[in-house]
């Protein structure tokens, strides 16, 4: 059967540039980080009880906190890629 010439030709769709990422490009890590950072910096502060090194004390706390939820998200990424 013959093609029609008044048919107009298929075009391949193409995404504007300033499109919204993928959701396969996002991850879990950051949240991770920055929730369990702040946890830790709640435990620390109240395990710290009263002293005069504080700071010293949520700031080990942020990053102990900060190591488990680094850990954390690749956990999570890592259960959400396999289908």
């Amino acid at each position: 059967m013959p093609k029609s010439k008044k048919r107009k030709a298929h075009h391949e769709f193409h995404p504007p540039a300033n499109s919204v990422r993928s959701k396969k490009n996002r991850s879990a890590v950051p949240v991770g980080i920055v929730f369990l950072a702040i946890i830790g910096m709640g435990i620390a502060y109240f395990a710290m009880g009263s002293t005069d090194l504080w700071l010293l004390w949520l700031l080990i706390g942020a990053v102990i906190g900060s190591i488990g939820g680094y850990f954390f998200g690749l956990q999570i990424d890592k259960s959400f890629s396999k289908k």
